[in-house]
């Protein structure tokens, strides 16, 4: 393993690897942590946080949706957009819905990512009969399905905060049956086996309210009963769910006897892009876009920055003295942005770069600006500023 020299104020971590033939590979991961100015803009953090090793939820796993995935994945094939937010009615008076979102805007004002969703306040699926049931009927609602006329979505209470989980998106468990003891059968989304509102026709209590979505694509809303919808939010899909799992490859008796601990022929290393398929960049990313937030920051509507323009740059040192010089890949951005204080808000850049085994003898990291003039003033200017304005 190559020794690692870093001239970069950046955490890192390298390791082997190997794709869906068995060919091994290096992987050279770094990490940045930076921090909002007064003024907004970003500034290098002072404490860097460490990489994650494991997937993080906002709360127990398989229970709570995915937070933060692992940092230690070999490759990325273009860029993860990763938010975690709470979606923020305008001036924090409690509204029925709102629109929230972000864009993610190239130098020359490209868009390159834009996601927009409607939020709502807590909403019901709620069963109509043509005529009050009995509470005897009410315990055999099945065979008095001739008077049942059909679901209703109620109107949204009024709220000022949401957050942005795949809890409140469309999804979770359904009962398609009962057992031999009487009891629900439940079968579990495979896109967002923790969300709600999704209902069977045929299964489904017909005799009391259920939880609609509250989380929703604008172009996409939720308005009929049975009728299924993409899961809607900014985080990130964990492993195990579609439209990922897929991607991860095909597990069975051949694999198992011919193939392991290799993975399987199958496998893609778009299955390590974690971000929402909608927040997963065609390519790479700069690191020098402008990120446009709207509804996810408190008392700002609208929210522009622009990401900092690092770049890590990697000189790999052959035994010889000889060098080869690789740009680190910037593959993950995410916005960890849910907290209504500043100063606890935080972006994360990761720099990420494959090299082949057994040829460098040691790999010298630096962090490099695309265009160090107008950082260096801007960066200038930032510090002034946090002298002169007291911290949020």
């Amino acid at each position: 393993m190559p020794r690692l020299i870093n001239h970069a104020p950046f955490p890192n971590f390298r390791y082997y690897s190997s794709d869906n033939t068995g060919k091994e590979f290096g992987v050279v991961i770094v990490k940045g942590t930076y921090e909002f100015a007064p003024s907004g803009r970003l500034l290098l953090a002072e404490e860097q946080a460490a990489l994650v090793f494991t997937d993080l939820c906002h709360g127990a796993v398989n229970v709570t949706s995915l937070r933060h995935p692992s940092d230690l994945v070999p490759n990325k094939p273009s860029t993860d957009i990763i938010v975690n937010a709470v979606a923020r009615a305008s001036g924090g008076e409690p509204k029925p819905s709102w629109i929230c979102g972000l864009r993610i805007e190239a130098q020359d004002g490209a868009t390159v990512v834009e996601k927009n969703l409607r939020v709502t306040g807590p909403r019901q699926w709620v069963p109509r009969w043509r005529r009050q049931l009995s509470d005897r009927e009410i315990q055999e609602w099945r065979k008095h399905r001739r008077w049942f006329e059909g679901w209703q979505l109620s109107e949204p209470e009024p709220i000022s905060y949401l957050p942005l989980h795949y809890e409140y998106a469309y999804g979770g468990p359904k009962p398609v049956g009962q057992d031999e003891n009487g009891e629900p059968i439940l079968d579990f989304s495979p896109y967002n086996p923790l969300g709600r509102g999704a209902l069977d026709e045929e299964w489904s209590d017909l005799t009391i309210s259920h939880p609609a979505p509250q989380v929703e694509a604008v172009n996409d809303p939720v308005s009929a009963a049975y009728t299924s919808h993409a899961p809607q939010s900014l985080g990130p899909i964990p492993p195990a769910w579609e439209p990922r799992l897929p991607l991860g490859g095909t597990y069975d008796d051949d694999w198992d006897k011919n193939v392991w601990p290799n993975w399987p022929a199958d496998y893609q290393f778009a299955y390590n892009n974690s971000a929402h398929p909608d927040l997963i960049c065609g390519s790479y990313l700069r690191g020098d876009e402008r990120v446009t937030l709207t509804n996810l920051i408190t008392d700002e509507p609208t929210t522009v920055f622009d990401l900092p323009g690092d770049r890590i740059n990697l000189d790999l040192i052959k035994s010889d003295g000889s060098c080869d010089q690789r740009e680190a890949e910037l593959d993950t951005v995410l916005l960890d942005i849910a907290s209504d204080k500043r100063r606890r808000r935080h972006v994360f850049l990761t720099w990420r770069a494959n090299f082949e085994p057994d040829v460098y003898e040691s790999i010298r990291i630096a962090r490099e600006h695309r265009n160090a003039n107008a950082i260096a003033a801007r960066e200038h200017i930032q510090h002034i500023n946090v002298r002169k304005r007291p911290a949020a």
